[in-house]
């Protein structure tokens, strides 16, 4: 499963750290990788690998981190981007995992909104929740402020809000559903 958190640092730095666990037959691996949006101050991050320049969406922020790069920087585009790209680079998604792109995006819009820190979980289906101070009736608002038309269009796919299924688990659990999208 991977796991996706807003560290809620200064409101000029949009940062995404990404840890996973795996429960397959391989060995457990574990590790952090840090996205950063341009126009902020970059603390320090000694010994860490560092993009050369600032990227922009999903496809060119998985490439760099498949690179091994510990921390990339990218410029202020699709807010779902760095939670696809991230997506793309742990379970190895391509374009021809609609369902799998669809819902990262959904799960990356709804922590994009989210005031604070939050958590993601985000599985190699798509299916995700989200850790927050918030209900499911808060992030389905901000969820279809994001849908122009009703539907969200990224590079890689396109999701209608008519498919996004959201659950509450608990107060502060957002369960999203598996969601269908449209191939671009």
């Amino acid at each position: 499963m991977l796991r996706i958190g807003t560290l809620g640092s200064a409101p000029s730095v949009g940062v995404v750290a990404c840890g996973w666990r795996d429960s397959g037959p391989e060995p457990l691996a574990t590790g952090i990788k840090l996205i950063y949006t341009l126009g902020g101050p970059l603390p320090e991050l000694p010994g860490l690998r560092i993009a050369p320049g600032a990227l922009r969406g999903a496809e060119q922020i998985a490439s760099a981190l498949l690179q091994g790069l510990d921390v990339v920087i990218t410029e202020p585009a699709c807010p779902a981007a760095p939670v696809v790209a991230a997506g793309m680079w742990h379970y190895g998604w391509t374009r021809r995992d609609v369902g799998a792109l669809a819902g990262a995006t959904v799960a990356g819009l709804a922590l994009a909104t989210q005031p604070g820190v939050c958590v993601a979980e985000i599985g190699r289906d798509g299916r995700s929740s989200i850790d927050g101070q918030m209900s499911a009736a808060f992030v389905r608002a901000r969820l279809a402020a994001a849908f122009s038309g009703g539907r969200y269009r990224t590079p890689e796919v396109t999701v209608p809000l008519e498919a996004v299924r959201l659950s509450e688990d608990t107060p502060c659990r957002i369960r999203i559903a598996p969601t269908p999208g449209i191939v671009v």
